[in-house]
């Protein structure tokens, strides 16, 4: 039985060989590689002859297309000239021309047609793409010349818009390649809409706050701004779909999602550099203990004071009025009412504010007693400079607290320093 099945093996190895053998024989070589030879010269005349008319064509639509643009005197041409929008435009005509000479120049080899047909359709469909992207970028440069809020939307659209394009071209070069309508392709990609979803929620999102901004004009290229969240404070350099880039004033860039701009809390300090002011608010710390009421000799020396000099006189009538109608015995201190150092101190940084050329005084302007701490009694000034500039507001600032700090001698006041040993104290 073994020898039986050995032996028919052999036999059907034998007639294999032998079909082998005879297809071999029978099939003519050199006719098959004089074919060959003959495609492959055809591909090399065929190519050269598109990259010829490419050539032309291309010389021939930027030549053109550069006498237009320097004898107009519109700039959105010359965009569209330098974004190289006449290039994509120059490479229809080659490639309809070689499509129409396919058929002709390799009859009798339809396999070839087919497959070069749709390499020629995908040519057409990624010039198309090429063509888009490039009337965008011309787009988005001619509508966004000037760093307004307008040009957040344009440059938001204008990406999604390239988005789109390729995702479509992509779906038809797919249809193109697997004989299928686009519809068909479409249809197919229904069952996957949560994953797509998933894949461009970043997209999406910066989409809907980038047209959210440009119609509340809450932020644009440029904007001084501060993000708390992030602890980001600077310029606004770029806002695109998914990203917005910030430059900090140590002249590192942050980039944020653009979605977190209308999500978190944004400080956009825009209107004040518009109108030209800017915030002091900063206050002095004082020791209780300095407190005291004034006594004649002290007042007397605060009359010839000029900026409170009115204020002392006025009071010293007002609190003699009041305390001679309620009978007051002046001779103890806690007694009626008196003017103190720190009254004195507080009415004179008002009248010093008030009367200083740097300080606005259409803005809101006050010095003020805030709650008192384990270290003493901040006197809070607040008040705007009258200009907004970074340098400039920072010497006003200065100058004005250099000058505070040291008159609250003069009122016998004592600011607070807190050593570092009793701050550990007392913790």
């Amino acid at each position: 039985m073994f020898y039986k099945i050995f032996f028919e093996k052999i036999i059907t190895i034998t007639f294999e060989i032998q079909g082998i053998y005879e297809f071999t024989h029978n099939l003519d070589l050199k006719k098959w590689g004089t074919i060959t030879l003959i495609i492959i010269g055809k591909m090399l005349l065929f190519t050269i002859f598109i990259i010829i008319l490419e050539f032309i064509f291309n010389k021939g639509i930027r030549f053109i297309g550069r006498r237009i643009v320097s004898s107009t005197h519109f700039v959105w041409d010359n965009i569209l000239y330098e974004n190289k929008v006449f290039d994509s435009l120059a490479h229809f005509l080659p490639l309809s021309i070689g499509l129409i000479l396919i058929e002709p120049f390799f009859k009798n080899y339809h396999t070839i047609i087919i497959y070069l047909e749709k390499v020629f359709d995908i040519l057409f469909v990624l010039i198309v793409l090429q063509f888009l992207i490039r009337v965008v970028n011309s787009i988005m440069r001619i509508a966004t010349s000037e760093n307004n809020h307008q040009t957040i939307a344009v440059r938001s659209f204008s990406q999604l818009l390239k988005i789109i394009s390729i995702i479509f071209c992509i779906l038809i070069i797919i249809a193109i390649l697997t004989k299928n309508d686009l519809i068909t392709i479409l249809t197919s990609l229904g069952a996957i809409t949560a994953f797509v979803i998933l894949v461009f929620r970043d997209t999406i999102l910066g989409f809907v706050s980038g047209v959210q901004m440009a119609s509340t004009k809450m932020i644009k290229v440029g904007d001084w701004i501060r993000i708390p969240k992030y602890n980001i404070e600077g310029t606004v350099i770029e806002i695109n779909l998914t990203s917005a880039k910030i430059e900090n004033f140590d002249k590192t860039i942050t980039s944020v999602p653009t979605y977190d701009l209308i999500s978190t809390a944004v400080t956009n300090f825009e209107f004040m550099r518009q109108k030209n002011i800017r915030r002091i608010k900063r206050s002095i710390l004082f020791n209780i203990q300095s407190f005291h009421f004034c006594n004649s000799d002290q007042l007397n020396k605060f009359q010839n004071v000029y900026l409170i000099k009115n204020y002392i006189q006025e009071k010293k009538k007002e609190i003699n009025i009041f305390n001679r109608k309620q009978n007051i015995d002046v001779s103890i201190n806690i007694n009626g009412r008196r003017l103190t150092n720190i009254g004195l101190f507080r009415q004179y940084a008002l009248e010093y504010l008030a009367q200083h050329p740097k300080i606005s005084q259409s803005e809101t302007l006050m010095v003020r007693h805030l709650e008192p701490t384990p270290y003493g009694l901040p006197v809070e000034l607040y008040c705007f400079t009258n200009t907004s500039e970074s340098i400039k507001y920072e010497q006003i600032q200065a100058s004005v607290f250099d000058h505070l700090l040291t008159v609250a001698k003069e009122f016998n006041l004592e600011v607070t320093q807190v050593t570092r040993k009793e701050t550990i104290e007392k913790w």
